[in-house]
C-alpha cells in the first residue's frame, strides 16, 4: 500500500489480468483524456468511479476531483504501466490481432 501524497489515503494496487476497456466506462471520464493519462476507469457507480493508474498519473487525481460532481468520489487504484498498456492494446485492437484463442 501507498500513500497519495496530499492526502492521507490509502492506494492499492490491483493487477489488470481479465479486465477489459470498455469505451462507455472511458467515456465517464473521457476517452481522449483516459488514453492521454492511461486511466482506465474500472466501475461507474452513482456514488463513485473506480480506476486503475499508474503511478505517473496520479496527479490527475486532483483534476478529476474537480470536474466530478460533488457527490461522486473516485478511488484510485495502482497498476503496473505495462499491464495497462496491454488493456490499451486489447480494447483498441480492432482486427483482434492481439487476442489469443
Amino acid at each position: 500500500m501507498r500513500e497519495h501524497i496530499g492526502n492521507a489515503e490509502k492506494i492499492r494496487e490491483i493487477s489488470l489480468d481479465r479486465v477489459v476497456l470498455y469505451p462507455h466506462l472511458q467515456g465517464v471520464i473521457g476517452e481522449k483524456y483516459c488514453t492521454a493519462n492511461r486511466i482506465i476507469v474500472l466501475e461507474d457507480t452513482p456514488s463513485e468511479i473506480r480506476v486503475a493508474m499508474p503511478e505517473r498519473s496520479l496527479p490527475c487525481l486532483d483534476e478529476l476531483r474537480k470536474v466530478l460532481p460533488r457527490s461522486k468520489s473516485i478511488l484510485p487504484c495502482l497498476a503496473d504501466e505495462i499491464d495497462i498498456e496491454w488493456v490499451f492494446m486489447r480494447g483498441y485492437d480492432l482486427y483482434a490481432l492481439n487476442h489469443s484463442n
